[in-house]
């Protein structure tokens, strides 16, 4: 029971720093912007009860629902969001407040960018929930500065506000989640096999290639990109997009072993993009480390293979390009197919006597 009581705490305290911000001063009886109402105010007081955050703008949609001790994505497979957005969003809600009336013409709301439903997609509706009723549901619209200033309403009410404060919350996925998966220094990256080639290091640090399967895929130049591209890879694995994780047609195996560990890189292709698959094992022959740098490292390698289970991965596009050459590499053009490969061609030798 610790740990949901935990997470509840944390989720109150980023609420209560605001209420302390806005608290009147001693010296003036009053806040740094004057005597003024919350937006929201039921916010703070039921911050324990909040289970769910949704968030909506044109044909996105967000939703982050309270797991245990921390926060889930439903829409990326139950992925876990870092909590400290999460908070970010409900601070930025209750900081809200009124400042100035504006219009209740419904019809002249979306000139503040407050119609909801909203075909201009420049609205946000935002709906913070207990269980399925809503604690808060506000909609967001433009935004004003020097000085900053927040247009809002409630999705109930037509009155428009005024609102000091911001609410710049994204609706991209990507920006609540941690988007380095790990980091595995070269140098504590022993060897891999990709493409049927294995690639060892040397004590110099020198990588040295030996074919392991008959079938070997790897041209002369794809050895020499993978030397330096999977090592960089391993060395801040760093994401774009996530989700639940399937099956695919195509995909290439990079199995990576780095002293008692082994890390399974199944990278599949999807259109132009590049998804990844991450499963990390202990390496039945290999001791485990003793020394107390070397177990954080293997541990911090075992926390980031369960977090990965069950999901996959969208590479950066500047990542996928270098991959995409070796791994998945187009088919050689029919006029350079019908070549035969430099150093294939039959010697000739022409009949004695010919010119």
């Amino acid at each position: 029971m610790k740990r949901p009581i935990l997470a509840i705490s944390m989720v109150a305290a980023a609420l209560v720093v605001v209420a302390i911000l806005v608290k009147p001063t001693a010296e003036t009886g009053e806040s740094p912007s004057g005597k003024r109402e919350a937006l929201l105010a039921t916010l703070a007081p039921r911050a324990k009860e909040i289970s769910t955050i949704e968030l909506a703008q044109g044909a996105k949609t967000l939703r982050l629902r309270k797991d245990g001790d921390g926060w889930i994505l439903p829409d990326a497979g139950g992925f876990r969001a870092e909590t400290v957005r999460v908070n970010e969003i409900l601070a930025a809600l209750a900081s809200l407040e009124k400042v100035e009336a504006m219009t209740s013409v419904k019809e002249r709301l979306g000139e503040l960018s407050l119609a909801w439903p909203d075909d201009q997609g420049a609205a946000k509706l935002v709906r913070v929930l207990a269980g399925e009723a809503p604690i808060a549901e506000v909609v967001i619209g433009k935004e004003r500065f020097s000085p900053e200033a927040q247009f809002a309403r409630l999705l109930g009410e037509s009155q428009a506000w005024k609102c000091s404060g911001t609410f710049r919350s994204t609706l991209e996925l990507v920006n609540y989640i941690d988007r380095q998966l790990m980091t595995l220094p070269s140098g504590d990256l022993d060897r891999f096999t990709v493409g049927g080639v294995e690639f060892t290091r040397g004590d110099a640090g020198a990588w040295t290639a030996a074919q392991v399967e008959p079938a070997a895929t790897l041209l002369e130049t794809q050895r020499e990109s993978a030397q330096r591209t999977i090592p960089e890879l391993l060395s801040r694995l760093e994401i774009d997009d996530v989700r639940a994780a399937k099956e695919y047609p195509e995909h290439r195996l990079i199995r990576v072993l780095s002293r008692s560990r082994a890390i399974d890189l199944d990278i599949a292709k999807d259109g132009n993009d590049l998804w990844l698959n991450v499963n990390v094992e202990r390496v039945a022959d290999q001791p485990e480390p003793t020394e107390e740098v070397e177990r954080d490292r293997v541990t911090a390698l075992d926390k980031a293979g369960a977090r990965c289970a069950g999901f996959e991965f969208k590479l950066p596009s500047w990542r996928a390009t270098s991959l995409s050459a070796i791994l998945f590499p187009p088919p050689p053009s029919p006029e350079s197919a019908q070549q035969p490969a430099p150093g294939t061609q039959p010697t000739v030798i022409s009949p004695a006597g010919a010119p």
